[in-house]
C-alpha cells in the first residue's frame, strides 16, 4: 500500500523535472549561426595585425558562444562575395566594416562594433590631457591626407600639423612639438606596445565609430542577433579589454 501512495508523488516529481529541463533547453535553437568572414578584411589593411585580428576574433566567437549558448559557426569567404552569401542565405550574418550610413541601415541591422577601429588621442605618458577638449588651441598632429583631419575640422579651436608619416608625428610628440596626435586605435596601441613604450599613452575611447560589427538581412535573425549583442556587453565589462592585450590589439595600460 505504502508503493501505491507514494508512486503518484514519483511520477509527479518526474514530470516536474521533465517539464524544468523542457523549459530551460527543449526549446532552444541548436542551428548553426552561421557567420561569414573574409579573413582579409578588405578594403581595411591591418598589415602585420592581421593574424592578430583573426586569431582575436576566433577566440572571441568561442566565448560569445559559450556565454550565449549559440552554436556559432564561421564562413571564410571573399570580400566580394561577403554581403551576395548572406543575401543569398549561404550564411546568416557577416563581420563587416561597412559604415552605418542610412542606406545600409536600411538594409541591414548592425550589432555594437566587435572591434573598434576610430581615431585615439596619443599623448606624452606625462600628459594630463584627457580628450579633445582640453586642446583647445593647442598643436595636434595628424598624418597628411589620413581621414583624421576632417575629424579636426570639426573642431577649429585646435591647431593642426600635418605630418608625411607616422613616425614622423609621434617623433614629434614624443619631443613635445605637439601636443598630441591622432592615429588610428591599433596602430596607436601598438606603437605604444613597441617602439614609444613609457614614452606615449593613448588617451580615452576611440573619436569615430569606424569599427567591425555584426550584420543581418533586415528582419531576420532578430534573436540571434540580440543573444549577440547582449553577449559583446557582457564581455566589455572585463574580458573583452583581456583579449586586445593577449591579440596585441590593445595596449595593457589603455
Amino acid at each position: 500500500m505504502t508503493f501505491f501512495l507514494r508512486l503518484p508523488i514519483t511520477l509527479l516529481t518526474l514530470l516536474c523535472a521533465a517539464f524544468m529541463l523542457c523549459g530551460c533547453g527543449c526549446g532552444k535553437d541548436k542551428r548553426a549561426f552561421r557567420i561569414g568572414v573574409d579573413p582579409n578584411w578588405y578594403p581595411l589593411d591591418f598589415d602585420a595585425q592581421q593574424q592578430y585580428v583573426n586569431g582575436f576574433m576566433e577566440e572571441l566567437f568561442i566565448e560569445i558562444a559559450s556565454y550565449s549558448g549559440m552554436n556559432i559557426e564561421r564562413v571564410e569567404t571573399n570580400w566580394d562575395s561577403l554581403l551576395d552569401g548572406m543575401n543569398e542565405k549561404r550564411y546568416d550574418a557577416v563581420l563587416t566594416s561597412i559604415p552605418l550610413y542610412n542606406f545600409n541601415i536600411a538594409k541591414y541591422e548592425f550589432s555594437q562594433n566587435v572591434l573598434d577601429l576610430g581615431p585615439v588621442l596619443l599623448t606624452t605618458v606625462k600628459s594630463g590631457v584627457k580628450g579633445l577638449d582640453d586642446l583647445g588651441n593647442e598643436m595636434v598632429g595628424v598624418v597628411a591626407g589620413d581621414s583624421t583631419e576632417q575629424l579636426l575640422q570639426k573642431h577649429p579651436e585646435i591647431l593642426m600639423r600635418s605630418y608625411a608619416s607616422t613616425m614622423e608625428m609621434l617623433d614629434a610628440l614624443e619631443k613635445s612639438e605637439v601636443e598630441a596626435a591622432l592615429l588610428g586605435q591599433l596602430q596607436a596601441s601598438a606603437y605604444v606596445r613597441d617602439l614609444y613604450a613609457g614614452k606615449l599613452k593613448v588617451v580615452g575611447k576611440p573619436l569615430s565609430p569606424k569599427g567591425i560589427h555584426l550584420a543581418v538581412l533586415k528582419g531576420s535573425q532578430e534573436r540571434r542577433l540580440e543573444l549577440f549583442d547582449q553577449s559583446l556587453s557582457h564581455l566589455k565589462k572585463g574580458r573583452m579589454k583581456e583579449l586586445l592585450v593577449k591579440w596585441q590589439l590593445a595596449s595593457p595600460s589603455k
